[in-house]
């Protein structure tokens, strides 16, 4: 629960609109779930093992320890000890330190501190303009004793403007105190349905999933999906919702991961080989425990497992023979795709390593397999049991000194998620090609096409935009075919190309998604000119996304999936976090059009796919017609709401009329006000 002196400090700061969101965050209790929470050390948040006396407000969930919260008092008392206590400046402004020096221990320290944006994070946090004018006209005396940031210093003896201008945070939906209301950060997200042309639908297909983080099939003619969950486990759904009891994999002894929101570490992802029909191989991706005694935090692992011999719904746990092991220096930007070429080739889309901003400088380090796509043999019976991979002949660095022969390409910092196109169903243009969103760091989101031998630019390039003073001098870079700035969404997810018969409206779009705010994309390209066109997607009204279908969807998009057959699929939550059960599985449906029954499986009457576009239709119309008698029943309730209200105005005017000149003149003149808005009767 929020303080009263906490409260009245707001007051004395922020605007109209903020003094009303953070009173009702008084009342209601500080409650936040964080979206994209991380601390100094670039670390997720934690729940301390005792509450914090001095920043108490960050004692559910929280960057310090008990002993950091002492350190932060200790500063507290020494500003306290050399302005005087009894001091007029430290009776005005004692509140005012407390919370910024508060801010080491919020679960956004990274962000306010700038430590996503720079290697040496700034010593004061960053301020919203009504904050950082309050504190300029009424404590900027304190400035010298809470920062040594000469260039702040320097700001603050000019005047507020220049003050404030250093305080400001690249991306300001971060600064404070406004995070503490931002409905993204808080994840109030509402997804905004809006009947236009180019709009969809989802079908919620499963529930209860615990932080889902991918949906593969394993084109094996059983039209199985394979739903993982961050936590080690995988389930078996089929496209009309059913899902096996048993789970297909359970690896969650194995795994690292936390249930604190914001870890990136987990089960990350899962690929069958081409012929996994016949051989039953398949190869997981995910974050295991370090039991070296070095400073990696934990270690990406790659490995083969077999299905089980008794149950071809189960995978056999013990058959797993590592591939490689990648240590990772830090907690996050673990990567975590995993696919097959159509040459056969296994791709690894590997992290930069963590921290903020690769200060190692692993991405641009072709020594190094961090920040990197890697392409792997793993032909098992061609090369012999104890040989785990090879290196295929054609990788393009293969004998070139300084640089590892597994990369395929390099220069990329966090790639979550990529899509394969299966090539258009009559053409066969864009078949092979993988595009991939790469997670920007404090100010853009990239989607990149993969190239043989590309450096995409990280860490001297941000999206299209210069991230450091290498910009351009790196050698030739593979730029963007999209990108959008932190304004627009804060996390990509990429997507897949849509290549399925059932919404043939879709055909060739590249769909993918932001994690933090829900918005959904699509990218066209424009074959001519070899550009790609974006625009946001928006999902129908109620009116068209008629049940089964809806309009709204779990806003953190984690992953995209696509079925044997082509048609898309979508896993988010509403809470990212293994131990809440908010994560859903959706298939994407474009409402306006279906695929010609005739050579659409998918499209045919007779399936037992439970949705509009799929086969019940006389289900659909029930649903349909009731929801269009709803909406009359509502008109029809109006209309007499109406009537019955002009009846009361006559009789009520007569009554004017009669008693105008009595003690009730009052009543008349509200009623001739009245008669006047509904444009009923003149004013006189």
């Amino acid at each position: 629960m929020l303080s009263v002196s906490w409260i009245k400090m707001i007051y004395n700061c922020c605007n109209v609109n903020n003094k009303f969101i953070l009173t009702f965050l008084f009342l209601k209790g500080l409650t936040l779930v964080l979206s994209h929470p991380q601390c100094l050390d670039y670390k997720p948040p934690f729940q301390p093992k005792t509450k914090l006396n001095f920043c108490a407000n960050y004692s559910s969930f929280s960057c310090c320890t008990p002993n950091k919260d002492l350190n932060q008092y200790k500063e507290y008392q020494r500003i306290r000890d050399i302005i005087g206590k009894t001091s007029n400046l430290w009776n005005k402004c004692s509140k005012i330190v407390e919370e910024l020096l508060c801010q080491q221990c919020s679960p956004y320290a990274a962000h306010i501190y700038d430590a996503e944006a720079t290697f040496n994070p700034r010593d004061f946090p960053g301020l919203c303009k009504p904050y950082c004018e309050h504190f300029y006209d009424n404590c900027r005396g304190l400035l010298q004793y809470m920062s040594k940031d000469q260039n702040l210093l320097q700001a603050a003896s000019k005047n507020r403007t220049f003050f404030c201008q250093q305080t400001e945070l690249v991306d300001k939906d971060y600064c404070y105190p406004e995070l503490l209301s931002n409905d993204v950060l808080n994840n109030k997200i509402s997804i905004k349905q809006v009947t236009s042309p180019g709009c969809i639908c989802m079908e919620e297909l499963a529930e209860k999933l615990k932080n889902p983080v991918f949906v593969r099939n394993a084109n094996d003619g059983t039209n199985r999906l394979f739903v993982g969950e961050v936590s080690g486990y995988i389930h078996i759904y089929y496209p009309n919702g059913r899902r096996l009891q048993n789970l297909f994999l359970d690896i969650s002894s194995k795994t690292l991961n936390t249930e604190n929101n914001g870890d990136e570490r987990g089960l990350l992802g899962i690929a069958f080989h081409p012929d996994f029909k016949y051989n039953q191989r398949f190869f997981i991706y995910y974050s295991t425990y370090n039991n070296k005694l070095d400073s990696n935090n934990h270690l990406v692992r790659i490995s083969e497992f077999r299905v089980s011999n008794n149950d071809p719904n189960i995978g056999n746990v013990s058959s797993e023979r590592v591939l490689l092991e990648i240590p990772q220096p830090y907690w996050n930007h673990n990567g975590g795709e995993i696919m097959f070429g159509d040459e056969g080739y296994l791709y690894l889309f590997v992290g930069d390593g963590g921290s903020g901003g690769d200060p190692q400088g692993f991405s641009q380090n072709t020594s190094s397999i961090l920040g990197k796509v890697l392409r792997l043999d793993i032909n098992t019976e061609a090369h012999g049991p104890n040989i785990a991979y090879k290196i295929p002949a054609d990788n393009p660095f293969v004998g070139i000194p300084n640089f590892r022969p597994e990369i395929y390409a390099y220069g990329v910092r966090n790639i979550w998620r990529c899509g394969k196109d299966r090539g258009d169903p009559v053409t066969g243009y864009g078949k092979g090609r993988i595009m991939c969103g790469d997670v920007g760091q404090n100010a853009h989101e990239e989607v990149d096409l993969l190239q043989k031998g590309g450096n995409y630019g990280w860490n001297s390039r941000e999206g299209f935009a210069c991230f450091n003073e290498d910009c351009g001098k790196i050698g030739p870079e593979i730029l963007p075919v999209y990108s959008y700035p932190h304004a627009t969404g804060k996390s990509v997810t990429g997507g897949h190309f849509y290549r399925g018969c059932l919404n043939p409206n879709l055909n060739g779009l590249y769909i993918f998604g932001d994690f933090m705010n829900g918005k959904l994309f699509s990218l066209e390209e424009n074959i001519t000119s070899s550009t790609w066109n974006g625009k946001q997607i928006t999902t129908c009204g109620p009116e068209v996304c008629v049940p089964p279908l809806t309009g709204k969807y779990e806003p953190n998009i984690i992953s995209f999936g696509e079925d044997e057959s082509g048609e898309l699929y979508m896993v988010s939550t509403g809470f990212p976090s293994s131990a809440s059960a908010k994560g859903k599985l959706y298939r994407i449906i474009d409402p306006a059009r279906r695929g010609n029954p005739e050579n659409c499986e998918a499209a045919r009457d007779q399936t037992d796919l439970k949705t509009l576009t799929t086969g019940n239709r006389k289900r659909a119309k029930k649903y349909r017609r009731k929801y269009q008698r709803r909406i009359q029943r509502q008109k029809n309730r109006k209309q007499r709401r109406r009537k019955g209200s002009l009846e009361i105005l006559g009789i009520r005017t007569r009554i004017c009329q009669k008693y105008k000149r009595t003690r009730k003149s009052w009543i008349c003149s509200k009623y001739s006000f009245e008669r006047k808005r509904r444009g009923k009767i003149n004013s006189s």
